[in-house]
Parts: C-alpha cells; structure tokens; sequence
C-alpha cells in the first residue's frame, strides 16, 4: 500500500487524467471513445519510438566509455564541447521524448550541464527538413531561423550553467547512482 501511495504521489498527473477521463466518459461517451481510441494509437506509436530509443540508449552506454564522454563532452570540452554538442542537436532526428533518455545518459558519463543544453537547443533543427523549409520559406528566412536556433545554443548553454552551478551535473550523477 504504501508503495502505491508513493507512486501515486510521484504521478499525479496520472490520476488527474484518469479521472478527467471517466468525467467525460460519463458526460460524452462517443467523445470518450474517440479519445480512447486516439490515446492507443497515439500509445502505439510512442511504444515503438520509446523501444527503438532504449535500444540506442544501451547500446551507447555500452559502446561509448566514459573516458571518451569526459574528454569530448566534459567539463574541461570548452567550446569545442559545446559545438559538438549542437552538432549532434541538429542531426538528431525523432521525437524529443526519444532524446531525453539518451541526455540523461550521456549525463550519467559525465556530459556537461552545457552540452546537453546545446543539444536540446539545437534539436529544433531538422537538416531533412531545410531543404523543404529554404522552398516554402526561401533561404533568407531559413538561414536566420536556422543561425538563431543553433547560436541560442551557444548562449543558452553557459548560462544554464551558471544557473544550475558548476556542481550540477555531479549532483544529478549522484542522484542517478542512488536510484
């Protein structure tokens, strides 16, 4: 009982849902049906993405070593940390609940607080897609969206950093250990 209660304390967001739902099965059942039936699909969908992600999430925690993270990506990186960062932000393709799993590891190896940021700053960049963009939007407006979005990286980054503190990453690391 009691861990039922912790769980359902830590997912909240849950209940509230399920009981949004039985709301509106109760006042609009062919509206709840559709809702149903959009939420298995939609499940669906995110089921497949989510298993091909855990997949490239353990085979990077046992490919990639945490020496090799610490010196590319870790906090003596600098710049050069961060571009490579931004880097795999753009040429990351996928929905952005698939990153977060491989952030965390790469945190987990000793990725810094700004890498990761840069990585989500720049995710919004779809390389694919520019091509698609530069003909509905024209290259003026690609270029700027596209320059903007990978130098907020650069911009981001830092002060998250400096928001969070130096200690942050290690203090997450930690929290992951104890877990």
């Amino acid at each position: 009982m009691k861990k039922l209660v912790k769980w359902s304390k830590a997912n909240w967001l849950v209940w509230a849902v399920a009981l949004a739902y039985i709301v509106v099965a109760v006042t609009r059942p062919s509206a709840a049906g559709k809702g149903a039936l959009l939420g298995l699909q939609t499940f669906g969908e995110l089921a497949a993405t989510l298993v091909t992600v855990f997949v490239i999430v353990g085979l990077f925690q046992v490919w990639v070593s945490e020496e090799f993270v610490m010196k590319h990506l870790g906090e003596s990186s600098g710049l050069k940390g961060l571009a490579i960062g931004a880097g795999l932000g753009t040429i990351i393709h996928g929905p952005l609940v698939g990153v977060f799993p491989l952030l965390k590891a790469l945190l987990a190896k000793g990725a810094r607080t700004g890498v990761v940021v840069a990585i989500v700053s720049t995710w919004a960049i779809k390389l694919p897609m520019i091509p698609l963009e530069l003909r509905l939007f024209g290259w003026r407006f690609t270029l700027l969206r596209e320059g903007l979005l990978f130098l907020s990286a650069f911009i981001m980054a830092p002060l998250m950093e400096l928001i969070l503190g130096k200690d942050w990453g290690t203090r997450f690391r930690d929290t992951i250990e104890q877990e």
